[in-house]
C-alpha cells in the first residue's frame, strides 16, 4: 500500500530523522511521519503515542491500512510517559512550545539518551529553554513553509550547551542554516517582533527594559538580513 505524500513540513522531519532500530513518535495522531520512517526503512520499530484514543487509533488504521502493525506499538498516555525503552529518535511535533517543553521537563527521565526532533507552532523559545535545561544541545534548526504559515523542526542531542539569552529567543543553529526558507522565514519573524515593539511603545507605561530587548533583536535581524539579501 502507498503512503500519503508528506507535506514539507514532515518532508524535511523525515530528512532530520537519525536512522535507528527504535524510535518513538509522541502525539502522533495520523502517524503520517512514522508511516514514512517505516516503510523507508529509515526506522525499524516505532512506539506510537498519544494521550487521545481517538488520535491513537487513527494511528492504528494507518498502520493497518499500510501492513506496518508488525513494527509498531502503540500507547495510550500523556507525554514521554508510554516511552519505557531506550529510543535512537524521539519526535514531538505539531503541539504548542508550551506543551513540548512541559513533556520535555516531566520526562526527561524517560529519554534515556535519545536525540530529538521537536516543531512547535508557537513559543519555540521555551522549547530551546527545555532543550538546555534537560542537558541537551540544538544541532539543527530548520524553516519550512506549508500550508500557508511558517514552521521550525528543531533537532537536539545529548550534551550539555550554553545558550545565550539572545540564541533562547530568536535562535541558534537557525542563523547557519542553509535552506532557501531561511529568509524569508526571519523576515517574517523581524515582521512579528517589530509589531511587538510598536505595541509596547504605545502603552501608557512602556516597559523600556523590554523594548531595549526588542530593539537590539530588531537590529541582530537587519544586520543578518542585510548581510544574506541577494
Amino acid at each position: 500500500m502507498m503512503q500519503k505524500m508528506l507535506d514539507p513540513r514532515l518532508s524535511l522531519a523525515y530528512d532530520l530523522y537519525d536512522p535507528c532500530e527504535l524510535a518513538a513518535d509522541i502525539g502522533t495522531d495520523h502517524a503520517h511521519l512514522p508511516a514514512a520512517l517505516l516503510q523507508r526503512g529509515r526506522c525499524q520499530h516505532m512506539i506510537l503515542t498519544d494521550i487521545s484514543e481517538s488520535a491513537l487509533n487513527n494511528a492504528r488504521m494507518e498502520m493497518i491500512r499500510l501492513r506496518l502493525t508488525g513494527r509498531v506499538s502503540l500507547r495510550l498516555g500523556d507525554g514521554l510517559a508510554p516511552v519505557t525503552e531506550a529510543c535512537g529518535m524521539i519526535s514531538v511535533m505539531g503541539m504548542g512550545g508550551r506543551t513540548i517543553r512541559d513533556i520535555l521537563l516531566s520526562g526527561r527521565s524517560r529519554l534515556q539518551g535519545a536525540s530529538l526532533l521537536l516543531s512547535a507552532h508557537t513559543d519555540w523559545h521555551l522549547i530551546r529553554a527545555a532543550v538546555r535545561d534537560i542537558g541537551y544541545r540544538l544541532d539543527r534548526e530548520e524553516p519550512c513553509f506549508a500550508a500557508g504559515r511558517y514552521y521550525l523542526v528543531l533537532r537536539a542531542r545529548p550534551g550539555e550547551a550554553s545558550l545565550t539569552d539572545r540564541e533562547i529567543r530568536l535562535g541558534g543553529p537557525l542563523f547557519s542554516s542553509a535552506s532557501p526558507v531561511l529568509v524569508p522565514f526571519l523576515r517574517r519573524r523581524r515582521e512579528v517582533l517589530l509589531e511587538s515593539i510598536r505595541g509596547l511603545s504605545s502603552a501608557s507605561e512602556p516597559d523600556t527594559a523590554r523594548l531595549d530587548i526588542l530593539r537590539g533583536d530588531l537590529e541582530f535581524y537587519d544586520s543578518f538580513l542585510s548581510a544574506h539579501d541577494n
